[in-house]
């Protein structure tokens, strides 16, 4: 690992699952600063969706990681937004929103003015990762369908 790069050879375990071979990582003692910590975390989340998606099954690939580039809020705080509570509520307005304005609308102030710091920047976040991407970005896409189709489930008779 270097400070702006992680490598990593995706594989099989015993089992046929996906498995993460990390390379070069820091031994015991490594110092870290708290910006290093949240761009390993970062890195760690891109490869953990690697492994998901099933990375390595058919033949073992070593993939090196940018640590530096831009995290997607849509997979960063998917947990945020698809938590219960209120103020995630808010969060999935918002992207089911950026989906569908026509047919999902959104009030940022009732959001933003309820929402603690932490959650405003998320929205925030989110606002402007939509604004680079669009609907090109295949996270927000899914994590929008999901989103609608949990509040506003299909039946077969439809």
């Amino acid at each position: 690992m270097s400070n702006k790069t992680l490598t990593v050879k995706h594989t099989a375990d015993r089992f046929g699952q996906p498995l993460a071979c990390l390379q070069d990582m820091p031994g015991e003692g490594a110092e870290f600063r708290a910006a290093n910590l949240r761009r390993l975390a970062r890195g760690l989340e891109m490869i953990a969706d690697e492994c998901d998606r099933g990375a390595g099954l058919v033949h073992p690939e070593t993939i090196t990681y940018e640590l530096d580039q831009a995290a997607n809020p849509f997979t960063t705080y998917r947990s945020e937004i698809r938590g219960g509570y209120s103020t995630a509520q808010r969060l999935a307005a918002l992207v089911k929103h950026l989906y569908n304005g026509a047919a999902h609308t959104v009030r940022l102030d009732n959001l933003l003015s309820n929402a603690d710091e932490y959650h405003a920047r998320i929205a925030l976040e989110l606002i402007r990762w939509y604004a680079d991407h669009r609907e090109n970005c295949p996270e927000f896409m899914r994590l929008a369908r999901e989103l609608v189709e949990r509040d506003h489930p299909t039946t077969d008779d439809e």
